[in-house]
């Protein structure tokens, strides 16, 4: 494996670091689904994070935690 992909729990430490709050596996497969960090699929449903685009990624605190109230 090369330095451009990294793991889900590299991309959780990494993001969480830079945002200076934790952030969850949850909220970094909401990013994916929205686009915001590229994906590879290896064999063996092995699932890899895009490194420049985790880099880039900051998460504002608050976001994602909260359900509505009703």
């Amino acid at each position: 494996m090369n330095n451009n992909w990294m793991t889900t729990t590299e991309a959780v430490a990494l993001i969480s670091k830079n945002s200076h709050h934790p952030v969850g596996p949850f909220h970094i497969q909401t990013l994916v689904n929205r686009g915001k960090i590229g994906t590879r699929s290896f064999p063996g449903d092995r699932i890899f994070l895009k490194r420049s685009d985790v880099q880039a990624t900051r998460v504002a605190m608050g976001i994602g935690h909260h359900r509505r109230e009703q």
